[in-house]
């Protein structure tokens, strides 16, 4: 499982990658929307997070893009949102789900669950 994070914050998902690692997840990491879509159209991605803020219109916007390189990767966001608001925000994009602002390892094992589910 390839996992992409669009992020400025590496040291957060550097304490997070060992959890990632361990439930055979590689983590890569990309600064920005540009950097993550050039990189996606060279290495395949089962799921794309973007750690880019909580505002509604550059999240959706930033799923539009990725979707445009390859319609089938799933994306999630870390944002300080719940997740109903989450939901009712993103509501017809298909988005895997939503992580918190500051997820823990719990969170990540959350995200895999439902990650694995779909590919089951």
């Amino acid at each position: 499982m390839d996992i992409l994070v669009i992020t400025s914050r590496h040291e957060l998902w550097q304490t997070l990658k060992p959890r990632f690692e361990a439930r055979g997840a590689v983590l890569r990491v990309a600064e920005t929307l540009e950097d993550a879509r050039k990189d996606l159209q060279t290495s395949k991605a089962s799921l794309v997070i973007l750690d880019i803020g909580s505002d509604r219109a550059a999240i959706r916007n930033a799923v539009f893009q990725i979707l445009s390189v390859d319609a089938m990767i799933h994306t999630a966001a870390a944002v300080a949102m719940n997740p109903e608001e989450f939901h009712d925000a993103m509501e017809g994009l298909g988005m895997l789900g939503s992580l918190p602002e500051r997820p823990a390892a719990e969170d990540v094992d959350k995200l895999l669950d439902a990650l694995t589910a779909l590919s089951a």
